[in-house]
């Protein structure tokens, strides 16, 4: 009972002595369960849970949360089971225990699938009870603490997994010292002699200065002590982490960075807080552009405080932070103030901030389309750096650094990003893409029918403009899947249409198949992944029988420049007019050639894959393809080609000039034409211009 004796007198001091009985139960089952277990360290396994419950302690948790926290393995190391902890301890306690349960049990192709579906269940776990990701985060820094023992490998992946992702998520709930701890803990593992080289200078350094930092703060405190104001003033000491970030993203020497000065002075109100800013600004000249007013506007993590940079009569910079002791304990501790510290209005602004998030982490989920991508999305919103925007109306959104309109339009509503075609910054017309910088005013434009355009996805920076850009050009190619691939299926059923046969035909269908719906069938067609032909036999096995030339089949009809599942290949570069043939491609869709494309002789008897296509009637949009041009060299001959060209109403897409013997030039145009038609309408022009020599269309075929 030894082990237990220092957590319940440190329970003891918040919780009532029932709770505490409570606590002391689960701990005797926890050691009974862990009985016979050790750690790599060779200590006996319980230690573990219980220095998890000293670190939730520290934080004032509720018991229900320590309780927990103690028993957090025995479901994945021991036969205790869910059904035996909700019964004895409750089913608040059991899901929490399930919640922080290792996922150990799942298999997976690769190492970064496994990390990343760990990593979707714990968020998700988290959005339940948040008290799960607190458990979590105080077992880790458990980990991190008494990593020593173990090889050097596993130690730098534990480290560098704990900088990654356990880090910034505790920086995001804003918890500060468990931050601290996890950058610490971290950098010494994963960097263990920079760790030593910097620890040894910052220390020789602080000695040095040590009198000087005195002397600041004793000016600082001076010039509070000429008023009434009730503050408490100290100097901070920066991370070694800190430090070592600072030196490798700026590139900056460690003289550089240690010439700053940090203090930090709490008040007793928000009010004094300014009051105390104007009073430095007059002790010290202040550094434009330095000033950062986290009070009026908090950071994503609920952080509030003052943060300026003064000058001394030295020359030396001096880092200010000014809060209240409130905002203090939240900057402390985060959503755990919510237990730790109670505010007057019982209002946690971390907690609301990190419920805002966690609203969008369900969002995250549902439009991610793989566990990988769900990581992506939510490393993203991990990250510290922000900017503040307005909208017309004066609310101010809060965007990653480097984040665009797009991200801004997606940071309103899911529609307006959506529709988004344009957007207004300071109420100039600027670029989708154009960086937005704190202080502007954005105002987004939209169009009825205007739909997400597949390239902001390499400029957007919110997981949640990704997350939705993604979600729905994949909905976006499903739907197209399903109305290709009903065609395709009724192309093959020569006899009668889908729509004619029964309900219970189509179910029998779905029943022959691993699919769970016919939409699910007719996208699988549409990509190409199931023969409509094969389908179209288990749905009428008479319908092979039917002639093709006699049954009044045609062709798929294409009708324009494609789709995301209806392509034009580029090494033949079909134009409408020309004699076509589709190839299914599985999991691509059709891709369209020329029957002339060496590349598809050899599959014209291939029933899987070969697909008889024509072109409509009437068909829209412009089509690429090359001519090559040799004339002979001469002044302004380009230039007169390109008039011809324009003449003719053609699209240069692109055009190179080669040099072959000293009388002639190859002049290689790529051009846009609507039709054959067309084509020999800008063939005809080009011919009659005297330098011609020699033309003609070439592709990759050639």
């Amino acid at each position: 009972m030894y082990i237990f004796e220092p957590l319940k007198t440190k329970l003891g001091a918040y919780l009532t002595p029932d709770k505490v009985e409570l606590i002391e139960q689960a701990y005797l089952l926890a050691r009974q369960a862990h009985d016979g277990q050790l750690r790599t360290s060779g200590d006996p396994y319980i230690t573990h849970p219980v220095a998890v419950a000293h670190t939730l302690a520290d934080m004032k948790m509720d018991h229900q949360t320590i309780i927990a926290a103690i028993l957090h393995d025995v479901i994945e190391d021991t036969d205790t089971t869910k059904e035996q902890l909700a019964e004895k301890f409750g089913n608040e306690v059991a899901e929490l225990v399930e919640g922080v349960t290792k996922l150990t049990q799942i298999k997976f192709s690769t190492r970064a699938e496994a990390q990343a579906e760990n990593f979707r269940k714990m968020m998700m776990a988290m959005v339940k009870d948040i008290r799960v990701i607190l458990i979590k985060l105080a077992d880790r820094l458990h980990n991190m603490r008494t990593l020593g023992p173990l090889k050097g490998e596993k130690k730098r992946r534990i480290a560098n997994e704990t900088l990654e992702i356990y880090s910034p998520i505790a920086n995001r709930l804003g918890i500060y010292t468990i931050r601290e701890s996890f950058e610490q803990l971290g950098f010494q593992a994963l960097h263990p002699m920079r760790h030593r080289i910097l620890k040894a200078v910052v220390a020789e350094e602080r000695g040095n200065r040590k009198e000087l930092v005195q002397n600041i703060l004793s000016e600082i405190k001076h010039r509070l002590a000429e008023t009434d104001l009730k503050v408490r003033v100290f100097s901070r000491k920066k991370s070694l982490y800190s430090i070592y970030r600072k030196m490798k993203k700026n590139h900056s020497n460690f003289q550089d960075i240690m010439d700053v000065y940090g203090y930090r002075i709490i008040t007793d109100s928000t009010d004094t807080c300014y009051r105390v800013l104007g009073l430095m600004h007059n002790l010290f000249k202040p550094v434009p552009d330095r000033f950062k007013d986290y009070i009026a506007i908090p950071k994503g993590n609920g952080y509030q405080s003052l943060h300026t940079t003064l000058k001394s009569p030295q020359g030396l910079h001096i880092e200010v932070q000014i809060r209240t002791e409130e905002m203090n304990h939240m900057a402390e501790s985060g959503v755990a103030a919510h237990w730790l510290y109670k505010s007057k209005s019982d209002v946690n602004p971390a907690e609301v901030r990190a419920r805002e998030w966690m609203s969008k982490l369900l969002e995250y989920q549902e439009n991610a389309n793989t566990s990988l991508d769900f990581i992506e999305h939510v490393k993203i919103d991990l990250f510290p750096d922000e900017v503040y925007v307005f909208t017309p109306n004066g609310n101010i959104i809060e965007l990653p650094n480097h984040a665009t309109s797009v991200d801004f339009a997606y940071a309103i509503h899911t529609d307006v990003g959506n529709s988004c075609i344009a957007c207004k910054i300071d109420s100039k017309l600027s670029a989708l893409s154009t960086p937005l910088v704190s202080g502007q005013t954005v105002q987004v434009v939209t169009a009825p029918g205007a739909r997400p355009n597949p390239a902001w996805l390499t400029f957007v920076k919110t997981g949640k403009a990704k997350a939705n850009i993604r979600h729905y050009l994949r909905s976006m190619r499903n739907d197209e899947a399903i109305d290709l691939g009903k065609k395709l299926l009724n192309k093959c059923l020569r006899s009668k249409q889908i729509e004619q046969f029964t309900a219970e035909e189509l179910e029998g269908l779905i029943g022959q198949t691993k699919y769970k719906s016919l939409n699910e069938l007719y996208s699988e067609i549409g990509l190409g992944s199931v023969s409509a032909k094969m389908i179209a036999h288990r749905l009428d096995p008479d319908n092979h029988l039917e002639d093709k030339e006699n049954s009044g089949y045609r062709p798929l009809a294409i009708k324009g420049t494609g789709g995301m599942l209806i392509d034009f290949a580029s090494c033949c570069q079909p134009i409408p007019g020309d004699p076509i043939v589709g190839v299914t491609i599985p999991g691509k869709g059709i891709i369209v050639h020329r029957e002339i494309c060496s590349k598809v002789k050899n599959i014209l008897n291939e029933d899987d894959h070969y697909l008889p296509v024509q072109w409509e009637e009437t068909v829209d949009g412009e089509f690429p393809i090359n001519l090559r041009i040799v004339v002979f060299n001469g002044r302004g001959v380009l230039a007169g080609l390109t008039h011809l060209i324009s003449q003719a109403e053609g699209n240069i897409i692109d055009v190179n000039v080669g040099r072959d013997d000293g009388y002639t030039n190859t002049l290689l145009f790529q051009l846009g034409v609507r039709s054959r038609v067309h084509l020999a309408r800008v063939i005809k022009r080009l011919r009659s211009h005297p330098s011609v020599s020699r033309l003609e269309r070439y592709t990759a075929t050639k």
